[in-house]
């Protein structure tokens, strides 16, 4: 389980993204974030609102590290998410996925995760062997 807290940026005009804490998954470090409509101007004159994702390893590996992983509704919502299973090699070098849409059904439904003053949903993260 995964709590997105919401922060601003010290920008000008500030921008709302959220963050998860460190947490600890296959023996590393990772952090998740997330942004509003891709961090658009004024995402508050939108009325069509999403919200995308980007997971980051913090540890240091010593060989590339390929991972399979997803995001669900957390335990207590009922937020409407269609699984995506999404695909990264990481590396010390490159530690960060580009961020990708969270898979939410519609625009209600992000809205739904938006008034809530944390955002709670469940990460899967399997790691490839080869």
């Amino acid at each position: 389980e995964v709590q997105f807290r919401p922060y601003r940026t010290d920008d000008f005009i500030t921008r709302l993204y959220y963050e998860t804490p460190r947490l600890t998954v296959l023996n590393q470090t990772w952090v998740l974030k997330a942004r509003v409509n891709d961090s658009e101007r004024n995402p508050n004159l939108s009325c069509k609102r999403t919200l995308s994702f980007q997971l980051i390893l913090k540890s240091k590996i010593n060989s590339p590290m390929e991972c399979s992983f997803l995001l669900l509704e957390g335990p207590y919502d009922d937020v409407k998410i269609n699984p995506v299973i999404y695909h990264f090699v990481f590396s010390n070098e490159n530690n960060e996925t580009d961020y990708m849409a969270l898979p939410i059904v519609d625009s209600v439904e992000c809205n739904k995760l938006l008034a809530a003053k944390n955002i709670n949903l469940r990460l899967f993260i399997f790691q490839i062997q080869k």
